[in-house]
């Protein structure tokens, strides 16, 4: 049994204000090469995370604690489009569609998002990895 609780939270809370790239991750996939990717991540406000796409697969976002900013882009680099995410609120979860530019900006300390995607992992190439810089933490 994989259980994401308020423990769990608080401990990738830890970890994500203890690490350089001020985010961590748990994931409830056993292997990169699974079919379904599983994992909740863990992002402070200064976090930043470059904006991407995935050519050949979607993503969904679900909000369990704190609050992040979706943003998507078009080739240009100019947004088309701004989602708050929070637990309960309006947009407490979102699928981004393939090969959209996107990524997101946390906007509380002790944020965690869950995130489910196609696998296996394959890293970001330089073709998906946004030529602009996109919204940048406050």
């Amino acid at each position: 049994m994989k259980i994401i609780d308020s423990g769990k939270m608080a401990e990738l809370t830890k970890l994500a204000r203890e690490s350089s790239r001020r985010r961590s991750h748990f994931n409830l996939h056993e292997s990169l090469d699974e079919g379904i990717h599983r994992l909740c991540i863990a992002a402070e406000p200064d976090t930043v995370i470059h904006p991407h796409r995935h050519k050949d697969k979607w993503e969904l976002l679900f909000i369990l604690k704190g609050a992040i900013d979706v943003y998507t882009y078009d080739d240009a680099g100019t947004v088309t489009g701004t989602y708050r995410m929070t637990p309960g609120g309006d947009i407490p979860l979102l699928e981004i569609p393939e090969g959209v530019w996107h990524h997101f900006v946390s906007r509380e300390p002790g944020t965690v998002a869950f995130e489910v995607k196609k696998g296996p992992y394959v890293p970001i190439s330089p073709a998906d990895s946004a030529p602009f810089d996109g919204v940048l933490p406050a």
